[in-house]
């Protein structure tokens, strides 16, 4: 029986992938660099250590940095995904268990938890800085049920990205991956369902027919 979820934040309770996309677009226009959203999200949201060798004279550390510069200051003002807020509170106020874990550094995610209220809510938050190491990696997974004082079996994990049904898989736990239509920018649906999650929802408030609030 599930009685505890561990959720994602970026891409999964708050839409901070378009913030990410727009300081890239902010960045590139000042330089003079014409790329389409579509482009941007293939080319430089991940595999940073190529960049350079495609692009030499873009001086992409420079660029990488200030994009995280924009999404740290810019984040108290991000949008959550529909339902988001309510889903959080409305487990928070029943006698299930929820967690984040984040890969996010602690401070750029509590401003954004702060800004929607949500920073009290939770029973553990485990930040990308914390010292457990980052997904697919199980160790702040592992932290997280210690702290909860729960069983993998009892457990689901939720989050818009491989690494998060990777990891559960590796945990024992139930996995959900999270795949709304604002997200088809940033992934290939149909590749990440070859993770085999054991849940795939569009909306949050679907979560309440997996474990009810």
């Amino acid at each position: 029986m599930i009685s505890n979820i561990i959720f994602d934040w970026d891409g999964t309770l708050a839409r901070t992938l378009d913030l990410w996309l727009d300081g890239y677009q902010i960045e590139f226009e000042t330089r003079g660099f014409k790329f389409t959203a579509q482009q941007i999200v293939s080319e430089f949201f991940t595999n940073h250590d190529t960049v350079e060798n495609k692009y030499p004279d873009m001086q992409f550390p420079t660029i990488a940095n200030n994009v995280q510069t924009h999404v740290r200051n810019n984040v108290a003002n991000v949008a959550l995904y529909e339902n988001a807020a309510q889903i959080v509170t409305d487990y928070a106020e029943s006698d299930v268990s929820i967690a984040l874990v984040s890969s996010s550094p602690r401070a750029t995610l509590m401003a954004g938890l702060e800004s929607h209220g949500l920073h009290n809510r939770f029973q553990s938050i485990i930040a990308g800085d914390d010292g457990f190491g980052h997904k697919p990696s199980t160790a702040p997974f592992s932290e997280t049920l210690n702290r909860l004082d729960a069983a993998p079996t009892e457990t689901i994990i939720i989050g818009d990205s491989f690494v998060d049904v990777q990891a559960g898989r590796a945990m024992g736990c139930g996995t959900c991956l999270f795949t709304p239509e604002s997200n088809a920018l940033f992934y290939d649906f149909n590749v990440l369902r070859r993770e085999n999650p054991d849940y795939d929802i569009q909306d949050l408030q679907d979560l309440t027919q997996i474990l009810p609030a």
